[in-house]
């Protein structure tokens, strides 16, 4: 079922469709020194095609979106997608810009699900590579006419990190949600979108550290989930301060360690110098601290014999320091009800999609086990394009850690004719896969605090 219970998007007989995606449109970003801000978080378009072979020409390609609560067709292609012409009434100006560039996001998404779709259509590969103009034998075509290709990195050498899964594993659900008649009202929900898990990888862009994962509205949706906003909405944002010490001796020893590091015999002299010339103005003091701390040290009985002699301590200078982000956890917890057959079927698909959403994956060989698809999360308001309610917390990327199903909530056993339960409560916990950091709100809308955030 689409956005909303816009339905499942056309898919005429004979036809290979993509089934539903999403991709923002009209994002504008803007930089400023050496950061750059979201100055538009443009408009979430849920778009799917349906591609018809024929013997007598090209391929013909529909490309739909959901507009006003239901699905319309708003361009088509005879050329692989090289040009498309569209129905105005449709197609807005971002989508009709964004389809008709090769580098805009709808005209990638709308590529690759075809794809994906003629992948999972069994199509042979010599009739795969005439959908598009940019699959590979085309766009080798190409690049020979134009001597525009691109040098090609020798990858031999290097070992693979790809490790298939199973082919039995599941890797797409459909969209479901509940109550059934939810899309008929004008209430809120919370919508979750179960994404493949994407690894990071070392960052070849000269940062220290790891690659930014694609965010989630750049990625296609294995199956969504869309409930009525539950009570009880709440986040805790927090991060790790501990208390530290560090003397007097030992900050001299580290000094005269950083030192040598950064500026070699020359520094470690100096440094040494200065540790020296302390202990020389620390008087009798100093003098008595670095006997009792060697003493200590040779016999084994560490500070406690300045203590035993003189009934003092060396200043461990305790200060609170940071130590480090936290992740954020959220639990949420839905009670459905069916009134009826179909409605009971829905919430039978929506605790299986969180349950086997979130179960370990097999590799093919068995050898590994691989990462459960992860979820987008999302407090949509219901007005005309059903974005994010700028007044709620946003969520990152989350790993549902639990999935609790309570099978007799109203504490009696009840079930349908055929043995389906009459109410569910199923209580989910996800947790963030990265920590938040201060420029995310920035990125968000540069600073100009319209938006609660993260």
């Amino acid at each position: 079922m689409g956005l909303f219970g816009a339905g499942d998007p056309p898919c005429p007989a004979g036809s290979i469709c993509s089934g539903q995606a999403a991709t923002m449109v009209g994002r504008k970003t803007e930089k400023r020194g050496s950061r750059t801000f979201t100055t538009n978080q443009g408009t979430k378009v849920y778009h799917a095609t349906a591609t018809k072979l024929r013997t007598d020409g090209p391929p013909i390609t529909d490309v739909y979106i959901i507009k006003d609560g239901k699905w319309q067709k708003a361009a088509t292609s005879e050329d692989g997608g090289k040009t498309y012409t569209y129905e105005d009434d449709v197609a807005g100006a971002g989508l009709k810009n964004e389809l008709s560039d090769p580098k805009g996001g709808i005209h990638k998404n709308v590529d690759a699900n075809i794809n994906k779709a003629a992948d999972k259509a069994g199509v042979p590969k010599e009739t795969k590579d005439t959908l598009l103009d940019t699959n590979p034998n085309k766009a080798g075509e190409d690049e020979d006419k134009t001597g525009d290709s691109q040098p090609v990195t020798d990858t031999s050498g290097l070992v693979s990190r790809d490790i298939p899964v199973s082919d039995n594993t599941r890797k797409s659900f459909g969209n479901y949600i509940y109550p059934i008649d939810l899309g008929k009202t004008k209430q809120d929900v919370i919508k979750f979108t179960m994404l493949e898990y994407v690894p990071k990888d070392f960052n070849q862009s000269g940062q220290f550290g790891f690659s930014n994962r694609d965010k989630p509205e750049d990625r296609n949706p294995i199956g969504t989930v869309i409930l009525p906003i539950p009570g009880g909405i709440q986040d805790n944002n927090s991060v790790s301060w501990a208390g530290q010490n560090m003397n007097a001796l030992e900050a001299g020893l580290a000094n005269i360690a950083l030192n040598t590091i950064e500026r070699g015999v020359e520094g470690a002299g100096d440094a040494s110098k200065a540790v020296l010339d302390a202990l020389k103005g620390g008087g009798g003091e100093a003098k008595t601290a670095l006997a009792n701390a060697f003493a200590g040290q040779a016999t084994g009985t560490g500070g406690q014999l300045l203590t035993r002699t003189t009934g003092a301590v060396i200043n461990p200078n305790l200060e609170l320091l940071f130590s480090g982000p936290a992740l954020r956890t959220f639990s949420f917890s839905f009670k459905m009800n069916a009134r009826e057959k179909a409605e009971s079927a829905e919430i039978v698909k929506i605790i299986r999609f969180f349950k086997q959403g979130s179960a370990a994956q097999r590799s093919t060989s068995n050898l590994f086990l691989k990462s459960p698809h992860t979820f987008q999360i999302q407090y949509l308001h219901r007005g005309p394009e059903g974005s994010d309610n700028p007044f709620m917390g946003r969520i990152k990327e989350c790993a549902l850690q639990s999935v609790g199903v309570n099978y007799t909530p109203e504490n009696n056993y009840a079930t349908f004719p055929d043995g389906e339960m009459v109410s569910y409560q199923i209580t989910l916990n996800f947790s963030e896969l990265e920590p938040v950091f201060n420029d995310d709100y920035s990125q968000l809308d540069g600073d100009a605090d319209t938006l609660i955030g993260f």
